[in-house]
């Protein structure tokens, strides 16, 4: 059957996602949003993302996002993402409003913009076993904490964190993250099904200044390293503060495709500092 798609194209640090309004309540079914996104995030006969979003009205917010990876399968959360659609709505409404608050699956978030920047409130950062549980199996306390954290992959036993962000991150801090073969190590690390049931995303850090972080991210369900990752920049900067790499407060991340600016409040939460670009709109005929 063949579906015809108005789009918009955005991208957070190179993070990109085709975008789809669906605020006036005529809603794609899951299944065929799944279909959607694996032909239309495709970069050699799609239009080519790392997300598919449908933007839905929601009651009390000012909309809900929901991303359909190049995969198929529906992601919690993407940092980038949110950005992203805040600024959609922003521009669609043409209210200028500075201040919004976008339903995601890991619950409301508030996002602020000040020019072309915007700070997404990405929520408490959890770091206890019970956080967790879904994604990784290993036995023990549910409140044990998750910061010192163990895998082996690519020949060796690294030694790190995993953190709940709104996805799961494993985080390993190391002297040269051009050196790692991240699409091995994530491969391996996502080819233990029995300890992730439903894969993890790997990051690799390092330490380049006083308070700034280097990152690669390999993300789950899209199966590759990415430019950015939202939720990845946030738990590499919150095991950074916690594990003492840097100092506290504010945290610049950066990432393949530019700069984010993390900052942990004294409550525990992470605020996600990055831009939102409009990149093109367009249509497509996509047979699903």
């Amino acid at each position: 059957m063949m579906r015809h798609l108005d789009f918009v194209k955005y991208q957070g640090c190179g993070n990109d996602f085709v975008i789809v309004d669906e605020m006036d309540g005529n809603r794609t079914d899951d299944g065929i949003r799944s279909k959607l996104a694996k032909r239309v995030c495709d970069r050699h006969f799609g239009v080519g993302a790392d997300g598919l979003i449908f933007v839905e009205p929601r009651e009390g917010c000012d909309g809900s996002m929901r991303l359909f990876e190049s995969a198929g399968n529906e992601a919690d959360m993407c940092g980038n993402g949110l950005r992203c659609v805040a600024s959609f709505i922003s521009y669609r409404n043409g209210n200028g409003k500075d201040t919004m608050l976008i339903m995601t699956r890991d619950g409301a978030k508030e996002v602020t913009s000040d020019g072309e920047l915007f700070t997404a409130d990405m929520g408490p950062v959890r770091t206890r076993r019970k956080h967790l549980a879904e994604y990784v199996t290993d036995p023990g306390d549910p409140d044990d904490s998750m910061l010192e954290f163990t895998i082996e992959c690519c020949g060796a036993r690294w030694s790190g964190s995993i953190l709940n962000t709104g996805e799961p991150h494993i985080v390993i801090f190391g002297d040269d993250i051009s050196s790692v073969d991240l699409t091995r190590a994530g491969t391996e690390v996502n080819s233990d099904r029995a300890r992730f049931p439903k894969n993890v995303n790997v990051n690799f850090a390092q330490k380049i200044g006083p308070d700034t972080i280097g990152i690669r991210t390999y993300e789950r369900e899209i199966f590759e390293e990415t430019m950015a990752c939202g939720t990845g920049a946030t738990a590499c900067a919150a095991a950074a503060v916690m594990k003492e790499v840097v100092g506290g407060g504010s945290v610049t991340v950066e990432t393949r495709g530019g700069p984010l600016v993390i900052r942990l409040t004294a409550d525990g939460r992470a605020l996600m500092t990055g831009p939102a670009v409009r990149v093109f709109s367009g249509s497509v005929d996509v047979d699903c």
